[in-house]
């Protein structure tokens, strides 16, 4: 799978933001992605969207933080 994190601008406003994690082309639809500061998960303000198969037996997914 390739694998990106990137800031993303959440509105007009100059914060708050997001993190956006993207995982792409993987074959197994069995995938978790998680948020992690130091050794604590982030549960709260996360947007995660379902794994979303691309039509070639691949699949994507998308995973927001908001900072």
């Amino acid at each position: 799978p390739s694998v990106s994190t990137s800031l993303v601008p959440w509105s007009s406003q100059a914060s708050p933001s997001c993190l956006l994690c993207s995982v792409m082309d993987f074959h197994l639809a069995q995938v978790q992605l998680r948020w992690f500061q130091g050794q604590q998960e982030l549960l709260e303000h996360v947007l995660a969207p379902n794994v979303v198969p691309n039509g070639d037996w691949t699949h994507q997914l998308l995973v927001l933080l908001e900072t």
